[in-house]
Parts: C-alpha cells; sequence; structure tokens
C-alpha cells in the first residue's frame, strides 16, 4: 500500500510556480529540486498527509487535470456502468467504495474527500441520490468519456464559500465534544421524522425560520420524547452545539443532533426558509453578525442574508464575539504553523520582527518617542488601495525603496518589510540584501540586521489586534486578503473582506499556497524533528536574533 501511495503521489500535481532557487534552503528537503511545472495547482503530492481538509473541493477545478483524479473517476465511472440489471448505471456509494483499487484510495485519502464529495464536483457526469448510507451514484453517460469536467465556473464562489464555512463551522465547534453534528442535506431527506429547534435569537428569527421548527425557549420534555431525531439549529452551528452538548445527558440525548453549518449550510444545500409571520416561504435569512454574510451564498442565488447589532435575547448560549473570538484563536494557531513554513522555506537568513513587538514600539502617543523605523509594503497596488497598518510609521512601496534601498537603509534605524503573509515580502529582502552585497554596497550583518521582514504580515498584525487604515490615513476595517487561498488566514471579528472571489489564485502565490499543505497537519509529536529541521535551516545568528527578543518578552517569569 505505500508503495502504491507513492507512485499515486508522483502523478498527482506539484505546485505551478516555483520559488527562485536561491529562495530555497539548502537545508530544507527537496530544497535542491524546484518542484515540476504544470498548470494544476499544488498540494497533494509534496507531504504524505496530503492536502489540508476541504481544501480539494475547493480547488476541484484545478485538481480535475491531474491524471490521478482523472483515473479515480473512469474507475467509477466503469463500476457503474458494470452495474447488473435493473439498476443500470448506479450503485450505492458504499459498494463503489467498497470496490475501488488502492490507487483509487489513496488518492481520496490524501485528497480528503469521499467519494459522494468527489462526484458532487461533477454533477454533468455523475447524479446522487438519497442520503447517508442510503446515498446512490448514477453515472449520467451510456458509454465511457475521455476526460471529466467539474462543474461549471458559475458555481465556484459558492464552492468557495460553502467550503470555507464548513472549517468555520468545525472551528466553532470542535470544542464540543459531547454534541453530534448531521449535514443539511440528510436533514432535508427525513423531515417528516425530525423536530427541529431553533436556538437563535427572537431578532434572527423574526426574519426567516426552518419548516415547522419551534424555538429553544417554548419547547418541553414531552416535544423531544416523540420524534425520531431532534436537529438543533442556530447560525453556524455553535450555538445549538453548545445546547446539544448540554442536553445530550438526558434521556433523548441519543436522538439529539445540531445542524453542522446552520442555517449558512441549509441555504447551501437551498434548503425552505418560512416567514414566521406570513408562513410563507422566504429567501431572507438573518446572518447573525456582518462578518458571517460572507459564508452565505452568494445574492445570485437568491437567497438575502441580513444582519443586525440588536441581538440580546437574554440566553446562557453564546455571544456571537464569543463564537467568532473562538474560530480566531484556532485560525491563528493554524496561521502562525504556516507563517514559519513560508519563512523556514524561503527566506530562512532574513531577521524577522513579530507582530506584537512593532505595534508595542509604536504605542507611544508621542512622535518623536517613536522608533526610527521605515515601513516597506510589498504588496500590490489593489492590496495597498484597500487597507495598510495604521503604525504612525512612514510607509513606501516596495518599488519605491528598490529605486533609492541604500540612502533609506543609511537613513533610518531599521527597514521593515511586510505583505499579506511575509512570502513576498521575505523573498524581497533576501534579494535585495544578496544584489546589495554583490555589489559591494555594505556588509551582510549590517545588511540583515537593518532589513527586516514582519513575520506574518498583515495576518499576523491582525491577529495581534493591529489597527488598520485607508490610504488618507482614516482608521478602517476594510482588508485585502490578496487571494483566496489565504481567506481563512485572517481573524473573523472585527474585519470586512474585500475581495473578487471570482478571481484565480496569482501564480506568485501557488508556491506559497502549497506550504498549507506543509503545516495542517502538524502535531506535538513532530516538534523534535521540526526543531532540527530549523536549526539546519536557519542561520544561527537569525536563531540567536528569536530568542534574544523572546527572552525579552518572557523577562518578567522566572524560568
Amino acid at each position: 500500500q505505500q508503495q502504491q501511495q507513492q507512485q499515486q503521489q508522483q502523478q498527482l500535481p506539484h505546485v505551478t510556480s516555483a520559488p527562485p532557487s536561491s529562495c530555497m534552503p539548502p537545508g530544507y528537503p527537496n530544497a535542491s529540486t524546484a518542484p515540476p511545472t504544470s498548470r494544476t495547482a499544488s498540494q497533494i503530492g509534496s507531504q504524505p498527509s496530503g492536502m489540508p481538509r476541504g481544501k480539494a473541493i475547493e480547488m476541484m477545478g484545478e485538481l480535475a487535470e491531474s491524471p490521478a483524479v482523472q483515473a479515480a473517476l473512469a474507475e467509477i465511472a466503469l463500476l457503474l456502468l458494470q452495474a447488473q440489471p435493473p439498476n443500470g448505471n448506479t450503485l450505492l456509494v458504499s459498494e463503489v467504495g467498497s470496490r475501488l483499487t488502492a490507487s483509487t484510495r489513496s488518492v481520496l485519502r490524501m485528497m480528503k474527500i469521499r467519494v459522494a464529495q468527489l462526484l458532487q464536483c461533477f454533477p454533468d457526469d455523475f447524479a446522487l441520490t438519497g442520503s447517508g448510507p442510503g446515498t446512490s451514484a448514477t453515472y449520467r453517460s451510456t458509454e465511457m468519456k475521455d476526460s471529466f469536467t467539474p462543474q461549471a465556473s458559475g458555481n465556484d464562489v459558492n464552492n468557495g464559500r460553502y467550503c470555507r464555512l464548513l472549517k468555520l463551522a468545525a472551528d466553532t465547534t470542535d470544542c464540543y465534544t459531547g454534541a453530534r453534528g448531521i449535514g443539511a442535506r440528510e436533514v432535508q431527506s427525513q423531515m417528516q421524522t425530525v423536530l427541529l429547534v431553533d436556538c437563535r435569537s427572537a431578532t434572527e428569527r423574526a426574519v426567516g425560520v426552518l419548516p415547522n421548527s419551534v424555538c429553544v425557549t417554548d419547547i418541553t420534555e414531552a416535544d423531544l420524547l416523540q420524534p425520531e431525531l431532534v436537529v438543533a439549529y442556530c447560525c453556524i452551528g455553535a450555538r445549538s452545539a453548545n445546547w446539544a452538548e448540554k442536553q445530550s445527558q438526558g434521556l433523548w440525548g441519543y436522538k439529539l443532533r445540531f445542524l453542522i453549518g446552520g442555517i449558512a449550510a441549509w441555504a447551501h444545500q437551498d434548503g425552505t426558509f418560512v416567514d414566521p409571520e406570513t408562513k410563507t416561504p422566504t429567501r431572507r435569512v438573518h446572518a447573525w453578525v456582518k462578518e458571517l454574510v460572507p459564508f452565505f451564498p452568494t445574492g445570485s442565488s437568491g437567497f438575502e442574508a441580513v444582519f443586525s447589532t440588536d441581538l440580546c435575547d437574554g440566553s446562557d448560549l453564546p455571544s456571537p464575539y464569543a463564537v467568532l473570538r473562538q474560530a480566531s484563536l484556532t485560525r491563528c494557531a493554524r496561521f502562525q504553523n504556516l507563517a514559519w513554513e513560508v519563512r523556514m522555506r524561503y527566506w530562512p537568513s532574513v531577521f524577522c520582527l513579530e507582530a506584537s513587538d512593532l505595534q508595542a514600539k509604536c504605542a507611544n502617543p508621542y512622535p518623536t518617542m517613536r522608533p526610527n523605523y521605515l515601513l516597506v509594503d510589498c504588496r500590490t497596488p489593489a492590496e495597498r488601495q484597500v487597507s495598510s497598518l495604521m503604525t504612525g510609521l512612514p510607509m513606501i512601496s516596495a518599488d519605491e525603496f528598490r529605486a533609492n534601498a541604500l540612502a533609506f537603509l543609511n537613513g533610518y534605524e531599521l527597514v521593515v518589510t511586510f505583505c499579506t503573509i511575509g512570502g513576498r515580502s521575505g523573498i524581497f529582502s533576501k534579494k535585495i540584501v544578496d544584489e546589495m552585497l554583490e555589489a559591494g554596497m555594505g556588509t551582510e550583518s549590517v545588511l540583515r540586521r537593518k532589513l527586516v521582514n514582519l513575520l506574518g504580515g498583515v495576518a499576523a498584525w491582525c491577529h495581534s489586534a493591529g489597527p488598520l487604515m485607508t490610504p488618507s490615513g482614516q482608521p478602517t476595517e476594510q482588508l485585502h486578503p490578496w487571494c483566496r487561498a489565504f481567506l481563512d488566514m485572517f481573524p473573523i471579528e472585527g474585519l470586512e473582506i474585500i475581495f473578487d472571489e471570482t478571481r484565480p489564485v496569482p501564480q506568485d502565490a501557488l508556491s506559497l499556497v502549497a506550504c498549507q499543505a506543509a503545516s495542517a497537519d502538524q502535531s506535538e509529536s513532530l516538534v523534535p524533528q521540526r526543531l532540527l529541521q530549523m536549526c539546519s535551516t536557519v542561520p544561527p545568528e537569525v536563531i540567536a536574533d528569536s530568542l534574544n527578543r523572546a527572552m525579552q518578552n518572557c523577562a518578567g517569569y522566572e524560568d
């Protein structure tokens, strides 16, 4: 099985845009050879653990070009074509899964998706009916096709939103270990035997409710004992999971579930909503708070997501910002792994500055007491036009700095480069120092200590609660995330993402996106291995600088 998996990995797509060879440290695994070029995007083949969960569905338009994915689809189509009458090109999905070869199972494991999830991405070729164990798959054609094409690009935005919603739902409900979830499609298939319990506030319920649902404050034990299944729901699942966990020890706890993704997932599955006053169908839904509107289907789907600030209902269920803060902390932990992965892979020789350190130095209200630092924004003009870091320090673009780098380095105590996650600015800093050393413009020790990179970039700044400003210097909550691949790396509360969701991932972002696969499944058991890797990759003086600043931050502790 391991040999087959290794062979399959060689067929899967790799990073389409390799970074310059000078950016790959000699101590980093596979640094001596750049990844093979391909039009498809990247994340499955480079790591044994595969790509981040949910990412494959979001990127199926690119992954579908892989020979391995096409071979898996062809095998499934052949199994369905060989189905015995009277089924006619139809089998239970569970039966299809049991008949797959080891190589196809390996593809599904590395992409972290099930057979049904894969086939959902190809509705022109496969149809799914039923739910749960009774889900069946049908091949729409009567003969084999040369290739399979995923669903039309018009749905890509909502598919991406749905994938991000499921990630957010997991981040906000994983802490409720005593609650069991259920998907929207499965609930919709058995509405006659399900009791729906609405855990939302009165303000939210006034906009629209699920059919035949009961308010959580009005429910009785008698109501809970009658139906075969009790499903609690809210906006994205956090409050209903909290309530379900509290009630799980009751006599009817065995049949209690919470709706994964809440009404947002219900809308993505084109579920029905009812106006509580008129009892007629409605397409208006309440998104709880404005930060969650981008997780609902777009207006073109027919749904209208609204929000309000008056949500106090006196219940003991979690508040919006308690839920979003929990999700942001989970995202922050993932992002820190990504930021370090990007650093070790692409700019290990560059000194860095943490966002919290920069904020502390800029906190002095007196401009004359602030540090003599220059900030260099290495992002695109479109990103800079939305917002930038509010620090009170002078700031220029990467092109302006490159035109007169030596003068800027001589005129400031420290020059700090930054971008979205630290990748582009780190590579820029390394390239500038290398060019200046080659031209004999200064010594390595001086240049590397004067030109540093902001570790984690704008994302780290936002996770540290750093303020943003418009180009005119006015405070703002708006932010451009560079590309859709990094949308789930930012905190949720207090930010308004401004971004064209139809825009494809830029070529220069694909090499950085690949780092998400390497950082996604890290556990404590890998810490010794990663420390050894860091010590063999990062120059000693850079490690010493990081440890020295860490020691200063921990001065208040005896150890």
